[in-house]
């Protein structure tokens, strides 16, 4: 919908003169307004990338190994915020101090402030300056419907124009560029269906999001499954290796009880020894009844006390600070061995064995986010201590510097 200005005394889109605005005001053409916006991005773009660079670098090393990880997740939100906040800045310094942006200057359109209670050589407000760019990212994030108003308004004003108490005229000889009755119908029927379908998206995205905190909260507010167990391929992973990984995932904080459970009772019921007692260790693990993980937890070790299944079950009750020998004695043969000695390695912040533990793990596909996401925050952390040692002139270890050299060159990273 067109939102009129208050000053105005006719409702109807028709020409100027029916209106109670000044009609000598030269506005500056629609033409003209588009070319100053491609010559701002081609002109200004290069500028806001330089500053916001550093962020940029992070960001590329993130995206190469895993663009779902929290950690681009971050990068991506503060390299957003970063770019609005720096060319809303430079956009605000030239109209303070030129009223018009590079663009605008080179296409001679001026941004006045509108009503014209002040002179027009009068410069505009730091707020005014601010708010109009500000006001424009609005538009943006709104899919750029509100920019259709410069079309149909009487003014050739859109809601950042509207909100900054300005508007844009032309230093060209004859320029008066009104908009058609037409137009302003036509953008004004646009606006009230784009509104409308927003209104309607915006309820139901509340709906489905008030289903979500309705489930999360009915089912403890546990987290939802990101790999199915259906997602495990079935040609790679049979019967002992199935539930293996199931629980792998689950360490990983990557599939729900769900996952596991289903694995954890074919297990129970269909298989013997060893196998078996991988299948109680997993229905201790997701068993919320405390007596009933502890009954599982006590057939673990019966079935077979030299199992690896056993060797896990002695780690998850340890609370010493070596306790990841238990696993390593045990032979390190299941994945969710592994997982656990992974997270013990990140916990105690031992990134070498880390990192040797996540090479190991790599062929394991279902685990290839999970890994990717801690071979960063080991890449990382080794690399913060290596310049750390560098500046108290203590090299960093041969294992360190190879794990820094082959992630560099892996990810082409200079």
């Amino acid at each position: 919908m067109v939102i009129r200005d208050l000053s105005f005394s006719e409702t109807s889109p028709a020409t100027p003169q029916q209106f109670s605005v000044p009609t000598d005001l030269p506005l500056a053409p629609v033409t003209d307004r588009f070319i100053a916006l491609i010559l701002d991005f081609l002109i200004l773009s290069p500028i806001v990338s330089f500053i916001i660079a550093s962020v940029l670098r992070n960001l590329k090393t993130v995206l190469l190994l895993n663009s779902e990880s929290d950690e681009a997740v971050v990068i991506w939100t503060l390299f957003l915020i970063a770019m609005v906040i720096v060319s809303c800045f430079l956009q605000a310094v030239f109209l303070y101090f030129w009223q018009a942006t590079p663009g605008q200057k080179f296409m001679q359109l001026k941004v006045l402030t509108y009503p014209q209670t002040l002179p027009t050589d009068k410069k505009l407000s730091f707020a005014q300056s601010f708010v109009r760019p500000f006001g424009w990212w609005i538009g943006v994030l709104m899919l750029g419907m509100p920019f259709l108003e410069i079309l149909g308004h009487p003014l050739r004003r859109a809601f950042h124009e509207r909100a900054s108490d300005t508007i844009v005229i032309s230093h060209k000889q004859g320029a008066a560029d009104f908009p058609l009755a037409i137009e302003s119908r036509y953008i004004s029927s646009t606006m009230w269906i784009f509104y409308g379908f927003m209104f309607v998206m915006g309820m139901a995205l509340m709906a489905k999001t008030y289903r979500t905190a309705l489930n999360d909260g009915l089912s403890g507010g546990k987290a939802v499954s990101q790999v199915s167990c259906q997602n495990i391929p079935v040609d790679q992973y049979k019967d002992q290796k199935r539930l293996d990984l199931a629980l792998a995932l689950y360490f990983a904080n990557e599939v729900d009880e769900a996952c596991v459970l289903k694995e954890a009772q074919k297990a129970v019921w269909t298989l013997d020894g060893e196998e078996k007692s991988l299948g109680q260790l997993a229905m201790a693990v997701i068993s919320e009844n405390e007596k009933e993980a502890s009954a599982y937890q006590s057939k673990v070790c019966q079935e077979s006390a030299k199992s690896e299944a056993c060797a896990i079950s002695n780690y998850l009750l340890s609370k010493e600070k070596d306790r990841g020998n238990l696993l390593r004695r045990a032979g390190l043969g299941l994945v969710s061995s592994r997982i656990l000695l992974l997270k013990n390695s990140i916990d105690r912040k031992d990134y070498t064995s880390a990192v040797g533990l996540i090479k190991d793990l790599e062929v394991e596909t279902p685990l290839r986010t999970y890994l990717n996401k801690n071979l960063v925050r080991a890449v990382w952390a080794l690399n913060e201590k290596a310049v750390n040692k560098g500046k108290f002139r203590s090299p960093a270890s041969v294992d360190e510097k190879g794990i820094l050299s082959a992630f560099k060159k892996r990810y082409n990273i200079e």
